[in-house]
Formats: structure tokens, C-alpha cells, sequence
């Protein structure tokens, strides 16, 4: 695969922001509005909009020649938005909006650049044992990284793990010059496209599949809600940090299995009992609601649901070449990305209803047995159209 040392090490240092970004940063916000998850739930709704709108004109205009400038200015954008953390601390709700803005930009052109090259880069067969060897490196800085900035965060402030992150993301800028991203073609016909994609059974399901994932799984809605459930049933950064980094060893293990069946090409029969897991572990939540049971479903969906998250991102970025649609790369990228905002948009509404109509104290355990029955049907999809491409 061309550019694979450097798409490594970029992922690697990409992974300590999205620990931050994804984890503790949405903790910070829902201590900032004073436990207000009403607002949690809108500024979700404006950070999956914004990537749709940011994503469209990405890849309407992305092109070799302005490819590396979008990806350098990923790296500039996201160091603004630590900026705007570390200098307005507890004023940064008078520039939420701003803020998110930059934020999702930062966002949005890394992964438009990236996901570009690594498709245009890899082999039809490879990109799934690609994507869970660079998961295993990632997942080894998971060990570490949630239980080291919980305990930053803990015993010394948010802004030292800030601090931490802005540093991170400068020596990703650099590495990032060093990068070649001319892979990328220049075309972009989207309804053209969209003429050839829906009349493909494989290309229909698999938006569906990301939809589902999007609706139901780790990178939907349950991105804010489960580190917020797990700060208030632990009650510090370190204690729920400590409990990230411990279950992603399991994380670690199952892409290990997944590795091993890449490359014996054995059939993956595992993705239904997954997330029939995943249901069960939330019924069992449901039924009992303390810190152990929070903490089994937090097991099973770290561990069993990021490892489908996984999959069905794999699936996505390879489809496009084995249903031999490579010259639309942008615009597959593009359509997979509404898919995904729809999913989100669906999710929050889910938590939106529930949280404001559904009077309990165990609600945030009833939002996600919904969003897992959802989860079981995207595994049952994928399971589906993973068999079906196996057989082409």
C-alpha cells in the first residue's frame, strides 16, 4: 500500500485526539452546561450537520493539487480549537458554535483526505486487515492514554491533557508534510453516481449498514452519552478513564482474531452474536441499574461493538473497488457520509424523546437497549452483505 508508514503514524497520533475529542471532551462540555443533556444533544445535532455540509464541499473540490493544503489545514484547524479550550476555559459556551465549527472542520477534512488516499491506496482484499492492524497499534495507545489523562485530568486540571493534545496534533502537522496524497482523482459526478449506485444491491445495502451503524453503534450518539454515563455512575475522569484503557486489552484480542481471519480467509460468523451481546448486556443494565451493570454493557461495547464498528468501516472504504466503482471514490465517500449524519440525526432523536418523555431515573440505560435492538439488525446486514462479497 503506498503511503502506509506515514497513514500509520498519522493514525497512530490521530488516536490521542480522538481519545480526548471523543471521551473526555464530551464530559467537560456536559459539566460546563451544569449536567444539561438537552444540550448535549443539540450540539450533537449541529456537529453531524456541519460534517455533512463540510463534507459535500470537501469532496466536491478536493483534488490532488489542494489535497495536501485540506489535510495541513485539518491539523491547523484542530489546533485553533485547542486554543479556543485553553484560553477560554469556563467562557467557552459564549463560543460553542465557533468553536464547533473549527472543530468539526478539523474533523471532517482529516477524514476526507485520509479516507480518499487509504481507498485509492490499498488493495481490494487488504483493506480490512490494514484497517485492524492499524486498530491493534491504536488500541495498544488505548491502554494507556484514557487512565494517563483521567489522572491528568483528576488530580491536576483539563488543561494539562489539553496542553498534551495541542502538542500531539502540532508534530502530526509536520508528519503530515511528508505525506503523498496525489492518489486522489479529480472528478466528481455525484448524481451521476448515485444513477449507478442505487440500482446495486451490494452498494444499496451497505448504506444501510452504515446507517445502522451510525444510529446504534460506539461513533453514533452513544459517543456523548456513554462517557457521560460512565462519569456519573464513577464520578471521576480517572475512574472512568482507568475502565477505558483496562477493557480495550479485549478490544486488543478480538481484532487480533479478526487479523488472523483476514488472513486465512475464514468466514466471520461472529458479528450477529456480537450484538445480541451487546442487547443482552443492555437489558441486563435495564433490568439492574448500578455501576457493575454499566460497566459490563461499557465491556461488551468497547470490546465486541467497536470491533463491528470496525468492520462495517472496512466493508464501506472496500466496496466501492470490489463492486468496481473506483472512479467514483468521492462521491461513494460522500454518499456513505449522508448515511452516516442520518444515523445521527435518527440517534439523537431517539435520546431527544426518551430523555424528555420517558421519566426515569434509568433513562440513559432505556436510550441504548433501543439503540442496540438497532445494533442487532446492522450486525445481521453486515453479516449479510459480508458473506455476499465473500462469494464474488
Amino acid at each position: 500500500m503506498k503511503n502506509k508508514k506515514q497513514l500509520v503514524l498519522i493514525s497512530l497520533l490521530r488516536k490521542i485526539i480522538e481519545i480526548f475529542s471523543s471521551f473526555f471532551l464530551n464530559i467537560y462540555l456536559f459539566k460546563l452546561v451544569n449536567g444539561d443533556f438537552n444540550f448535549i444533544l443539540l450540539y450533537a445535532t449541529a456537529h453531524a450537520v456541519a460534517g455533512c455540509v463540510f463534507g459535500y464541499f470537501l469532496m466536491r473540490y478536493i483534488s490532488p493539487k489542494n489535497a495536501n493544503f485540506i489535510f495541513k489545514s485539518s491539523y491547523v484547524c484542530e489546533i485553533i480549537s485547542i486554543l479556543m479550550l485553553i484560553i477560554f476555559k469556563e467562557n467557552l459556551l459564549g463560543v460553542i458554535w465557533v468553536f464547533l465549527l473549527i472543530n468539526r472542520y478539523a474533523k471532517s477534512s482529516y477524514y476526507a483526505v485520509y479516507e480518499t488516499t487509504l481507498i485509492g491506496s490499498a488493495k481490494k482484499d487488504s483493506i480490512s486487515s490494514y484497517v485492524a492492524g492499524v486498530n491493534i497499534l491504536a488500541t495498544i495507545i488505548s491502554l494507556i492514554a484514557p487512565a494517563l489523562m483521567g489522572f491528568l485530568i483528576t488530580d491536576y486540571s483539563y488543561y494539562i491533557v489539553m496542553g498534551l493534545v495541542l502538542i500531539d496534533a502540532i508534530v502530526s502537522m509536520f508528519i503530515a508534510t511528508r505525506t503523498n496524497f496525489t492518489v486522489i482523482t479529480s472528478d466528481f459526478h455525484l448524481l451521476k453516481y448515485w444513477g449507478k449506485a442505487i440500482k446495486n444491491k451490494n452498494m444499496r445495502q451497505s448504506y444501510l449498514t452504515t446507517f445502522l451503524k451510525r444510529l446504534s453503534g460506539p461513533d453514533g450518539i452513544l459517543e456523548y452519552l456513554i462517557p457521560i454515563l460512565l462519569f456519573l455512575a464513577l464520578g471521576t475522569e480517572f475512574s472512568a478513564g482507568s475502565y477505558d484503557s483496562l477493557f480495550s486489552i479485549g478490544y486488543i484480542i478480538l481484532l487480533e482474531v479478526v487479523r488472523i481471519a483476514n488472513k486465512k480467509s475464514f468466514k466471520k460468523r461472529f458479528y450477529l452474536p456480537l450484538a445480541l451481546l451487546c442487547l443482552a448486556s443492555a437489558i441486563v443494565m435495564v433490568s439492574n441499574f448500578n455501576v457493575s451493570t454499566i460497566l459490563i454493557f461499557y465491556f461488551t461495547i468497547k470490546t465486541g461493538g467497536k470491533l463491528l464498528q470496525t468492520e462495517s468501516a472496512s466493508m464501506i472504504y472496500a466496496i466501492g473497488k470490489k463492486e468496481k466503482m473506483t472512479t467514483y471514490t468521492r462521491e461513494h465517500q460522500f454518499t456513505w457520509n449522508i448515511f452516516l449524519t442520518l444515523g445521527n440525526l435518527v440517534g439523537i432523536l431517539i435520546a431527544f424523546l426518551a430523555y424528555n418523555y420517558f421519566y426515569s431515573k434509568d433513562v440513559f440505560a432505556v436510550i441504548i437497549v433501543v439503540l442496540m435492538a438497532f445494533f442487532v439488525l446492522h450486525a445481521y446486514l453486515l453479516q449479510r452483505l459480508e458473506s455476499g462479497l465473500k462469494n464474488k
